[in-house]
């Protein structure tokens, strides 16, 4: 082996092949891996003769793990233990190998595994599994897994593409690329005709259009057309049989799991797919805020509540969720929760059965609508809802973000539930925070395991009053930004979520539900 090709590499892989490289440091060896040919060479040097140590035992008896490019290192040049230098000409021993080096090449980035066809454009919160660039960096074929958040890339030729996790792709070249499964927006400029979108079972072509593809995990294809027209057709290798359509702006097609049909004449939903980043939330600095969900999960507003644990609506009291079981309110009543801090009460609205009262103090919600009274569970700290028929847990997503976490907490709110929270005993438990507004992001989750039944209504109110109200249709997926001013004389901040019919996948949730100061207030509320 050469000399190493920069100073500390020989000291970068080895804190590889330890599993003890910080990913700093992984980002500056893949970097110049990519770029320089030299490098390239050197490492899989590196790890080609680190295997044949590695597989001696009777060499590795006399090196430690963390000794093996060292010594590799200190041998360059030399003529070396005729030992080792038989070890190191083994071929068989080279052959017995190659698993091994084949799992430590594919640590590589994926800069290594084919030319750059595009440009990562930009990340909302983005978590990718695997290595990955960093935005304005290149992106090479080969595939990409993003976990959570969303991203946009840039292919050569001019195509946009936005991918809203959780999202798998594979780059085939820069006018092809493979969906594994989720979802993605696709903007392709005249340049560019011609783009194709592969799934298990289709091929979307572009004819110089934008349009949204959604691969389920079952195997069946969407494809959404915004403006211009594509070709759906069906994945000859998956069916056997060759069939296409063209499909217009404005409509969708479906292929099935088994390619044998596309269904065609659906309505174009642009609400199912992102088709711009989102912009990041605004930081307040070291100003404090109270975490509402962390609230209902037993917790001050301040991280310490339990995760998954709400309020029973028919009892006011802990429950552990996410509720599984269906249950019927015949009467209003409304159920203090002393227990909770800052929680004055809980309660399923029904216009239908007269007064719907909201607070300890006898406050009506005189706007509820008539429901069926039904409820799942109650309030919680959590952003899990369960699929009753499948027996399935699911994670409740918005704009790609998973939510229910100590990152992004999740106050569920499934129709038809109610609670108050008493913002006097708040401000008396926490004199440190000014509390001046409610925000929060709330919307149903787009990746539903079947079709939601029913629109939902999300009420805010103050005092009674009803301060914001949100509509959720079925026909349309929905994220709405809550910002509501809280007067320092308001005492009671009351959320509902109300279905008229049955209630079943409005999984209605607020996401980072916090009370915090007015945006630009820093200081501390006065005494």
């Amino acid at each position: 082996m050469s000399a190493p090709p920069f100073p500390d590499m020989d000291e970068l892989i080895q804190r590889l092949l330890d599993d003890q490289i910080e990913p700093d440091e992984m980002q500056r060896l893949a970097k110049a891996i990519r770029e320089d040919p030299q490098v390239r060479d050197y490492y899989v040097d590196s790890l080609l003769v680190s295997a044949v140590i590695r597989r001696s035992s009777q060499v590795t008896g006399e090196l430690s793990k963390s000794d093996l490019i060292r010594a590799i290192a200190d041998g360059a040049g030399q003529s070396g233990p005729k030992r080792l230098g038989r070890r190191i000409l083994s071929i068989a021993a080279l052959l017995a190998l190659g698993a091994l080096v084949w799992a430590a090449l594919r640590l590589l980035p994926h800069g290594v595994q084919g030319p750059a066809v595009g440009t990562l454009a930009g990340e909302y919160e983005a978590r990718w599994r695997g290595s990955h660039p960093h935005p304005g960096e290149p992106l090479h074929i080969g595939p990409y897994d993003l976990r959570e958040g969303a991203a946009k890339i840039d292919l050569d030729p001019g195509t946009g593409l936005l991918l809203e996790a959780p999202c798998q792709i594979e780059l085939a070249n820069a006018g092809e690329v493979v969906l594994r499964s989720g979802r993605l927006a696709a903007v392709v400029p005249p340049q560019a005709v011609g783009f194709r979108v592969r799934t298990r079972t289709a091929v979307i072509t572009d004819l110089g259009t934008e349009f949204g593809v959604v691969a389920h995990s079952d195997g069946r294809t969407e494809a959404h057309v915004l403006k211009g027209h594509v070709t759906v057709a069906l994945d000859p290798n998956k069916s056997g049989r060759t069939a296409s359509l063209v499909v217009n702006e404005g409509q969708a097609a479906e292929v099935d799991a088994n390619a044998r049909t596309i269904r065609d004449r659906l309505a174009a939903r642009a609400d199912v797919f992102l088709l711009r980043l989102p912009s990041a939330g605004q930081p307040i600095g070291q100003v404090e805020r109270l975490n509402l969900a962390d609230i209902v999960g037993g917790g001050t507003g301040r991280g310490d509540g339990a995760l998954d644990r709400g309020i029973d609506l028919g009892t006011g009291q802990a429950f552990k969720g996410p509720a599984t079981t269906i249950r019927l309110a015949r009467q209003n009543e409304f159920r203090p929760s002393p227990k909770f801090h800052g929680v004055d009460g809980v309660f399923v609205p029904n216009g239908a059965l007269g007064p719907v009262v909201i607070s300890s103090t006898g406050l009506t919600f005189a706007e509820c609508p008539r429901t069926m009274g039904s409820y799942y569970g109650g309030p919680s700290n959590s952003g899990k809802f369960y699929d009753i028929p499948s027996r399935r847990t699911y994670e409740a997503r918005l704009e790609g973000v998973s939510f229910g976490t100590s990152a992004h907490p999740a106050l569920n709110l499934h129709p038809n539930a109610g609670i108050t929270f008493d913002l006097d005993l708040i401000r008396r438990n926490n004199p440190d925070v000014r509390i001046d507004r409610f925000t929060a992001v709330c919307g149903v989750p787009k990746d539903l395991p079947h079709d939601q039944l029913c629109s939902a209504d999300v009420w805010v109110l103050l005092d009674g009053i009803v301060r914001l109200r949100l509509h959720c249709p079925v026909e349309r997926s929905t994220v709405e930004a809550v910002d509501v001013p809280i007067p320092a004389q308001a005492r009671f901040l009351t959320l509902v979520a109300t279905c008229s019919g049955r209630a079943d996948y409005s999984w209605v949730f607020f996401g980072d539900p916090f009370l915090e100061p007015a945006a630009g207030v820093s200081e501390e509320p006065s005494r």
